[in-house]
């Protein structure tokens, strides 16, 4: 076997994670670079016409790297569910050396046992190596996470525009470079005292959106255009349930299922795959928080995220919530989600002016 050069899809700010993981373990890693329209235009080509956006995104992300020398594919996906996410791995790989692309796949889509085995047969690493990897790169993820909800909060009510945002760039770009784990407690203390330091209209009601749907759509902000930023700078403030953290937290405590069941169960009486359900226990929430507004988006042909729109589109009926839709392909271009975003925060701050007034 080769010697393993890891290559694996872009995914948003969660990319320095996986890149972290893998030199961690002693590999020679070549991470993606940032998704354009000309690594999508890539993976049209060879992906299959009915399957959703993200797949072709992802293989357009790693094409490139196969030129630079990657002979290994990392692909994360879904380990249980009705989603087609699950057999990424197998058609990506099939697609890839039909196009002429002698490459190995490091699926995950099994247990944890048997994703340890294959992390130790391709890598070589110890079990203790493997541990240490896992432990820094998710402590890199949880910092990611952590800062995106600062920016999410600050970018509206900083006083100096673009402020936020230069943090958030900078201490990305620190976290990336990170390589031992005994620094990271003093980085991470850096990087909050950043943020801290932001001068921000402290008492500044200001409407709010959350984004729902499928997690890949939510938070990779070069495929959803950077709606949390967009929105920050008018004066809007985001959130986002969504994220990594949320899905492993489900993984590991299957009740979260059964939680989300019972309170969408007037909507929905079972599953649809994907993040569906969540969806709607999402917005039912953010409802009940008295939200100005709710974006939901999605891939164009996502199944799971398609049949529960009409069910969104019911509880905005029903509780009034401006909502917005907005199916993400490689056909959809920025200028047209402006035009529609636009508008949609126009509708967002009459909602929320008309309710100061009550």
């Amino acid at each position: 076997m080769k010697k393993p050069i890891i290559t694996f899809a872009r995914w948003g700010n969660y990319t320095i994670a996986f890149k972290t993981l893998f030199e961690q373990l002693g590999v020679e890693v070549i991470p993606p670079e940032k998704t354009t329209s000309e690594t999508i235009a890539e993976g049209v080509k060879i992906a299959p016409e009915m399957y959703c956006f993200p797949l072709k995104v992802t293989l357009g992300n790693v094409i490139p790297n196969f030129k630079k020398g990657a002979n290994t594919v990392f692909m994360v996906q879904n380990i249980g569910g009705s989603c087609r996410q699950r057999y990424y791995g197998v058609v990506q790989e099939k697609v890839l050396k039909e196009a002429g692309h002698n490459i190995n796949f490091l699926d995950f889509r099994a247990t944890p046992k048997d994703i340890y085995k294959k992390i130790k047969e391709v890598t070589g690493a110890s079990f203790w190596q493997i541990l240490r990897a896992f432990r820094f790169s998710i402590k890199k993820l949880r910092l990611i996470e952590n800062i995106e909800k600062k920016a999410q909060f600050y970018r509206p009510r900083e006083i100096t525009k673009g402020a936020t945002d230069k943090i958030l760039q900078e201490s990305f770009l620190k976290i990336e470079e990170l390589k031992e784990e005994r620094k990271f407690p003093k980085l991470k203390k850096e990087i909050l005292k950043s943020f801290s330091e932001i001068k921000i209209e402290k008492d500044k009601k200001l409407p709010r959106v959350a984004l729902v749907g499928e997690i890949y759509t939510v938070c990779d902000p070069t495929i959803n255009f950077d709606l949390e930023s967009k929105l920050g700078k008018e004066g809007i403030e985001v959130y986002r349930e969504m994220d990594l953290t949320y899905h492993i937290k489900k993984l590991l405590f299957p009740w979260k299922d059964w939680v989300i069941q019972r309170k969408i169960n007037p909507y929905l009486q079972s599953t649809v795959g994907g993040h569906g359900r969540d969806a709607i226990y999402e917005m039912l929430h953010y409802v009940k928080e008295d939200f100005d507004g709710i974006i939901h988006l999605l891939p164009f042909g996502c199944m799971p995220e398609v049949t529960i729109r009409p069910i969104l589109e019911k509880i905005h009926l029903e509780s009034g919530i401006p909502f917005l839709s907005l199916s993400l392909d490689e056909q959809v271009a920025e200028a047209g989600i402006n035009t529609r975003l636009e508008a949609f925060m126009d509708v967002v701050r009459n909602y929320y002016q008309h309710k100061q007034k009550l």
